[in-house]
């Protein structure tokens, strides 16, 4: 069964790889073989990171910064990885914010383009660059980390669970607009996990309700059976994961599998 998640040879670009589920879905992949991409905001975060890795898992680790709210770094980001590696087989659009609980009649303009450019607009033009060169090199993987919430929503996270709910439609969109060039492109919904991101609400909102966090261990087995080999019926499917289990899947087709 190893051999259906072995990732040997293949090159894969980690968001927001730097900490948190990033980072152990980062790790996860380098154990099972490949070449990664890490970015995020800070270059000596980044750089830290590819340090670490490359002598955990021994494989090549590329440290790149890039805002994901910022269009022309995602190019830059993409022609730096292209320019090293060659070709890209697996994207993980994980990088994503979530600043402040918020009520509605208190949003503002600022803060709603700051999380849409980075949960929605970035990974949206990360994946539209790197598929059609994917296809071009017979295939590939792209998987949105979106969250359960994009499923429910909540009091004071209305711009955080609608943007991730946008990104789980386009998900659909981007699944069917590629299957014909050999891309696969799903959608992982995280529950609570204590990452700094989530750390930092639990603080803002602590009257918030909230659910036990899961284990960083689930997010590499999760990867790797959503990037490897054996993973090739998946396509167009967001998968609750909370702790350390895929909780369901089930398929309508191969396809256009859903949840």
């Amino acid at each position: 069964m190893s051999g259906i998640f072995d990732l040997s040879g293949r090159v894969a670009i980690v968001t927001g790889g730097t900490r948190g589920l990033g980072n152990a879905m980062a790790r996860g992949l380098a154990e099972a073989g490949a070449s990664v991409v890490v970015t995020g905001r800070k270059q000596d975060a980044c750089d830290a990171t590819a340090k670490e890795l490359a002598e955990q898992t021994g494989r090549e680790i590329l440290p790149v910064a890039c805002h994901m709210g910022d269009w022309d770094q995602i190019e830059a980001l993409v022609e730096r990885c292209y320019g090293h590696f060659g070709k890209v087989d697996v994207l993980v659009n994980n990088a994503g914010i979530n600043p402040a609980f918020v009520p509605v009649v208190q949003l503002t303009s600022e803060l709603w383009d700051k999380v849409y450019d980075v949960n929605l607009k970035g990974p949206m033009r990360l994946a539209a660059l790197v598929a059609p060169r994917m296809g071009e090199a017979g295939g590939g993987s792209i998987i949105n980390v979106i969250t359960q919430g994009a499923y429910m929503g909540g009091p004071g996270v209305g711009v955080y669970t609608s943007a991730k709910a946008a990104l789980l439609n386009l998900t659909r969109v981007m699944a069917t607009e590629w299957a014909g060039i050999g891309v696969r492109v799903n959608a992982l919904a995280p529950g609570p996990f204590m990452t700094d991101m989530m750390r930092g609400a639990a603080e803002a909102a602590p009257e918030a309700p909230s659910r036990k966090p899961g284990a960083f261990s689930a997010a590499p087995r999760i990867i790797s059976v959503m990037k490897g080999p054996g993973a090739r019926a998946f396509t167009r499917t967001p998968m609750p994961a909370h702790s350390v289990a895929i909780t369901r899947v089930r398929f309508r087709s191969a396809a256009f599998a859903d949840v």
